[in-house]
């Protein structure tokens, strides 16, 4: 068992071969369900290969017991999610990709913010005309990837949908802080056949695919390094949980993101 208390700042153990967590007596029984891969498969370069029926495993609304005003009060919910170590054909693994909608009608869309426990994470976002449009309508605006390592804070900026990708031949755990005002939504994603590029490899090499389901140009990606922005509460070397923990009011640009759009961006450097 691997201790990611430190890291997370909770007493959980994870368990590389099975793939679980251990949460300790002090934390509350989370919300538990996984993702199969057989929902995932319309979204793959190459929906026919091989692959593990449960690709991650996902435990909402955790956290110590004492902390339920987070989400009563705060509208705050804690997440930790567990991706497995694989190939979809020549994609590694990922998330289905989703959108969030607007905070406030004709506003700026909902973030989430992740923290990496164990393993790497590369995450591509995708900003769209119309994130319920479908692939012969909608227009790709902006793409941005960002790579993610053990103790990085990464916003998923408002507006941006958001895929996250397990590259290492390890297990990849994160977290997340989200508002749990509303729900992520799926059908354009589905309908494109998954995001605007596919992450290959190619000859060891890694590569973007340009999803050729999309009808209009795609501009190419630009990558981010992760920055901390503490006053945010995203703080090098301090567990998220924690951060929010003793400051929610630091997290309140989870639900009004509206009040913090330039702060938020200082979580992300574009590079030149």
């Amino acid at each position: 068992m691997i201790n990611l208390s430190e890291i997370s700042g909770l007493p959980i153990k994870f368990n590389e071969e099975t793939y679980q967590i251990s949460l300790g007596p002090q934390m509350r029984d989370p919300l538990y369900s996984t993702r199969e891969i057989e929902p995932i498969r319309p979204l793959l370069l190459e929906p026919g290969c091989q692959a593990p029926e449960v690709l991650y495993w996902m435990y909402r609304n955790t956290g110590l017991k004492g902390d339920e005003h987070l989400l009563a009060k705060h509208r705050l919910r804690y997440d930790i999610s567990i991706f497995v170590p694989a190939m979809l054909g020549p994609e590694y693994l990922k998330t289905s990709g989703h959108y969030h909608p607007p905070a406030l009608a004709g506003g700026v869309a909902y973030p989430e913010v992740y923290e990496i426990l164990y393993g790497e994470a590369l995450y591509l976002l995708q900003k769209v005309d119309d994130y319920k449009a479908g692939p012969d309508e909608i227009n790709v605006q902006d793409v941005i990837t960002v790579r993610a390592y053990p103790g990085d804070k990464v916003i998923m900026p408002p507006d941006y949908g958001h895929v996250t990708i397990n590259t290492l031949d390890v297990p990849l755990v994160m977290c997340n802080w989200v508002c749990d005002d509303f729900s992520s939504y799926y059908e354009s994603v589905e309908q494109a056949r998954g995001f605007a590029y596919y992450l290959v490899k190619e000859a060891d090499e890694d590569k973007w695919i340009v999803n050729d389901k999309y009808a209009n140009p795609i501009p190419p990606p630009r990558e981010a390094q992760v920055q901390p922005v503490p006053e945010i509460g995203l703080e090098t070397g301090v567990p998220m949980y924690t951060a929010c923990r003793e400051n929610p009011q630091l997290f309140a640009f989870l639900a009004r993101p509206f009040d913090f759009e330039d702060v938020m961006w200082q979580g992300l450097k574009i590079n030149a």
